[in-house]
């Protein structure tokens, strides 16, 4: 089973509500929990887990030999426009090549190859309970995020053993609704978007919800800072999309995140979080089955 914690915005709770789902699972039974907020990770902060393993993730671009005789295809043919014939010379450009190696298989002379070069990496390893953690990290100026999630999407949930009986996958997605998400969140049996009754947050959860529809992912919402208005339950009524959780608008709670602390380890939200994961399981169990 695989649950994708998405948010229209950052700063929602989102890494919050993700961590402590994964450690109420993982009192129970297998689960693996994978940030794949690659430019931002910050879910081993709450988590602690002993690093057993670290991989560099590599993308690769051109390099341009010198048999090369400047005809226009390998730049003509590149989408991320990457290469560009100036001055009688190709200029390479590797930070916004995608390692597609389409330039490599359209130049005539046979003049591309091909060179890996690091732009993130990924670190694995084991907190409480036996919960396997995986996160991505992408190098600063680097633009792929799309690969480093791609690479761990296999790292996390393959390694891992996503395929053992009963396990679940905690995928703590980047925010917004960018392609990176799409990319984190695709396959997941249910999307959870945690979301704040502000105008702001209501807006961007409304990204998310149209994200979750166009992948096809079956949808519920956790109400995170809720301040007893309504402001979300109204929408997700018109949205038809249940309710399956909420953390009220309490300075204790941000007092408790601020110091790195985990909810579930506080008898005042534990149970939160216990209700939480019966109720996603429910949701995603029937999603699988429809």
């Amino acid at each position: 089973m695989r649950l994708a914690i998405l948010s229209g915005k950052g700063g929602t709770g989102k890494t919050t509500v993700a961590v402590n789902l994964a450690v109420a699972f993982a009192s129970a039974r297998a689960t693996v929990y994978a940030d794949y907020d690659v430019e931002e990770p910050n879910g081993f902060i709450f988590l602690q887990p002993q690093i057993v393993s670290t991989r560099v993730v590599t993308s690769t671009y051109p390099v341009i030999g010198e048999e090369c005789e400047p005809c226009g295809v390998c730049s003509a043919a590149c989408t991320s426009h990457a290469l560009a014939e100036v001055g009688g010379r190709v200029l390479v450009f590797p930070e916004i090549c995608h390692g597609c190696g389409t330039c490599t298989l359209a130049c005539p002379r046979g003049a591309i190859r091909e060179k890996a070069r690091p732009i993130g990496e990924l670190r694995s390893g084991t907190a409480r309970d036996g919960l396997a953690c995986s996160e991505g990290i992408l190098r600063e100026g680097e633009t792929l995020a799309t690969t480093v999630i791609q690479r761990l999407r296999e790292f996390a949930e393959r390694d891992a053993g996503r395929g053992a009986q009963g396990s679940i996958v905690i995928a703590d997605c980047p925010p917004g609704s960018s392609c990176e998400v799409m990319h984190a969140a695709e396959g997941s049996d249910l999307a959870l978007l945690v979301a704040e009754p502000t105008a702001f947050g209501l807006h961007d959860l409304g990204l998310a919800v149209r994200l979750a529809r166009h992948l096809e992912l079956p949808a519920a919402i956790f109400v995170n800072k809720d301040d007893g208005s309504g402001f979300i339950d109204r929408y997700a009524t018109q949205a038809g999309l249940p309710i399956v959780g909420r953390l009220p608008f309490d300075l204790e709670i941000a007092r408790v995140t601020a110091r790195g602390a985990l909810l579930m380890d506080d008898r005042r939200y534990a149970d939160t979080f216990i209700e939480l994961a019966a109720a996603v399981s429910g949701l995603a169990g029937r999603s699988r089955t429809a």
